[in-house]
């Protein structure tokens, strides 16, 4: 599991959605596509998350602010 000290959340705007996520303590930026089945996509950086979807921005949320993690992350089996 994350440790929620060791990342940052954000949220990634997109023309037509947006996506919760987190950069981790490395710098890695990870993206949930969709919360209910755990699907994420992660690049080695924020910008990189950004290009790999052609166009959109970055929201950072206040520090301390928890990233969602994905379901298996919340104790959800599957």
């Amino acid at each position: 599991m994350t440790d929620p000290s060791a990342v940052r959340s954000f949220r990634l705007h997109l023309r037509h959605r947006v996506f919760d996520g987190w950069v981790t303590a490395d710098g890695q930026a990870v993206a949930i596509e969709d919360q209910e089945h755990g699907l994420t996509t992660a690049a080695a950086t924020p910008d990189d998350l950004i290009r790999g979807y052609g166009d959109g921005h970055i929201e950072w949320l206040p520090p301390g602010t928890q990233h969602p993690a994905p379901p298996e992350q919340q104790g959800e089996r599957r």
